[in-house]
């Protein structure tokens, strides 16, 4: 199917005119049917239903309510199976088409959206106004109305009604139902999960791959055997010039004390601690292998001994350790059929048969270093889920909905009271209200790519922490992410050494995922690395030089950098001047 200036004859050039044409629906010439691309549902308004003279029976209810691009919502009457005949014989098509029945003033009396346009294969032209789609007897076509397409659009205007419909899908229709499948016949505690969309064969091929790996999966601590040394270890980095601290052990109530003594007994039959005697560490009471050096320093006082941790539980830098772990073990296959960080893995496939090859690889990579998945946190076999928080699917990555349910169902101010509230809950999401130059919450400009190591660029710091995240790819500079926050109280007071360090302290709190996963340049013309390890450095610098050392940042002088002057351009605009301007620099 094509169009050409020919398909174009008898339409009145230039214009923006709607596609609106004619069809048969249950043997009635219907006109004023609107083709919108950007409709999801095919509706039919509740005159054009009742003049069709169909039975108000035939309606079953739908609880899902449709939304307009302004967020109005309308609950459908219901949904009407009705025959539509598109085209004239011989090329035409007949077909039995689901429309929601509408209730609300319009001038249209069908809205023909994407469900029936991908039955009918059709494709369309607002240039020549015309669909065309495929029949058994060669390309059909109907061309649109321009002079009723002119006077609904005039009546579209006068009324501000609205056309274009979405179904509003609730949380479980996005989420894939899950089955729950026995791996070891006769144990009910074996279990692990997969999708309930898989054919026959592939739901048979994979029961039987998992049921073959058994041992990828621990069923309790006794089956996790750790990782080698030789392939990463966990050190504290200490500076040998503090001086060691000794706690003495609190005396905690009954309860406290016995649920301190299960825990141990825990951890010490799942060999994640020692015991040790005259630790030069010890703290009271308050998972990769330590480096044997260094287990000692995380010795710690109960009632019933001292205790060292074999493996980090609970550091503030393990995370870091940890990422660089997974990084190195699925280095050939992160970016190409598998995305990972920390311990959430995902194993993703075009196709469904590739997704068993693509397991296997990644079963044998867990074998390898002796990494244990916990089959009750896994699933198999799905074509959507929850990554990260976001929802992942064939349409792309979208936002939970638990995670803006409350912007969601806000619903339009309708009395002035309504409006100061609305007007209210603006103003708290500004830094400084009523500043309109004051730099605005972290933005993302694009997803991160996994060539060119990550550089950061600290903006100015007059009246708030600025930075950009980017990367070098050859000649060019391209941001990932800009991050801000103005200063709040006796921040602003910070000298400007000071000041440049929080910049880092924010953006490795609100990128964390990225300082975890790479070596971070910061480029800079101040002595940062130096003012936080002089010893007359302030309390604030040393604990930030300690939040920063779990992560790998390098400082090199700023020399000319283009990016320099996106960041402090950026710090003058609001966010949505940032969303118009970022895009690239070249």
């Amino acid at each position: 199917m094509s169009f050409n200036e020919g398909d174009a004859m008898g339409v009145k050039q230039p214009h923006n005119d709607p596609l609106v044409i004619m069809l048969n629906i249950e043997g009635f010439n219907t006109k004023r049917i609107l083709v919108d691309n950007g409709s999801s549902a095919d509706t039919i308004y509740l005159p054009a239903f009742q003049q069709l003279k169909l039975d108000p029976r035939r309606l079953p209810p739908l609880d899902s309510p449709l939304v307009s691009f302004n967020g109005d919502r309308v609950y459908p009457k219901g949904i009407v199976t009705l025959t539509v005949t598109v085209g004239a014989y011989p090329v035409q098509l007949t077909r039995q088409l689901d429309f929601l029945v509408v209730d609300c003033p319009s001038s249209y009396n069908v809205i023909i959206g994407r469900p029936t346009l991908k039955k009918w294969k059709a494709a369309t032209s607002i240039y020549c106004l015309k669909v065309k789609f495929p029949t058994d007897n060669g390309v059909g076509e109907v061309k649109g109305d321009q002079v009723l397409a002119r006077e609904c659009y005039q009546a579209v205007l006068a009324v501000k009604e609205n056309h274009t419909w979405m179904i509003e899908e609730k949380e479980e229709d996005r989420m894939e139902a899950l089955e729950t499948v026995e791996l070891v016949e006769g144990e009910a505690n074996k279990t692990t999960k997969i999708g309930t969309t898989l054919s026959l064969e592939m739901r048979t091929r994979l029961i039987q791959f998992l049921k073959e790996n058994l041992d990828v999966f621990a069923w309790s601590h006794k089956d996790m055997p750790g990782i080698a040394p030789e392939v990463i270890q966990h050190k504290l980095n200490v500076n040998p010039k503090w001086k060691p601290v000794r706690q003495r052990r609190r005396t905690f109530a009954p309860e406290r004390d016995q649920a301190v003594t299960e825990e141990v007994t825990k951890l010490l039959t799942a060999g994640f601690i020692r015991q040790v005697y005259y630790p030069e560490w010890l703290a009271n009471v308050v998972l990769i292998r330590m480096a044997e050096e260094d287990q000692e320093k995380t010795a710690f006082i109960t009632s019933q001994g001292l205790y060292c941790y074999k493996v980090p539980f609970g550091l503030k830098n393990a995370g870091a350790t940890y990422q660089r772990l997974v990084n190195k073990m699925f280095s050939q296959q992160i970016g190409r059929n598998m995305e990972v960080y920390m311990d959430d893995m995902l194993v993703k496939s075009k196709e469904g048969l590739t997704n068993l090859d693509d397991l296997k690889e990644t079963f044998v990579t867990l074998k390898k270093h002796r990494m244990r998945l916990n089959p009750s946190k896994c699933v198999f076999g799905v074509a959507s889920g929850k990554f990260l928080g976001f929802m992942v699917s064939q349409r792309g990555i979208e936002a939970n909905p638990e995670k803006v349910r409350a912007i969601i169902n806000m619903t339009s101010p309708r009395t002035v009271k309504e409006v100061q509230k609305l007007t209210g809950r603006i103003a708290a999401l500004n830094s400084v209200p009523g500043t309109k130059a004051l730099p605005e919450q972290s933005t993302p400009l694009k997803p991160v790519q996994r060539r060119g190591r990550p550089i950061l660029i600290p903006g100015s710091v007059s009246i708030g922490s600025k930075c950009a995240l980017i990367r070098e790819e050859g000649t060019k500079q391209l941001p990932v992410y800009y991050v801000s926050q103005a200063f709040q109280g006796v921040e602003s007071r910070y000298p400007r050494i000071e000041k440049i360090a929080f910049v880092l302290i924010v953006a490795s709190r609100k990128l964390r995922q990225y300082f975890q996963a790479n070596p971070i340049l910061v480029m800079t013309d101040q002595p940062i690395k130096k003012s936080m390890n002089k010893p007359e450095a302030a309390g604030r610098m040393v604990q930030w030089a300690i939040e920063l050392s779990q992560f790998d940042i390098e400082y090199h002088p700023r020399t000319e950098i283009k990016a320099q002057a996106l960041v402090d351009f950026i710090a003058e605009f609001t966010l949505s001047d940032e969303d118009s301007l970022i895009d690239g620099v070249d």
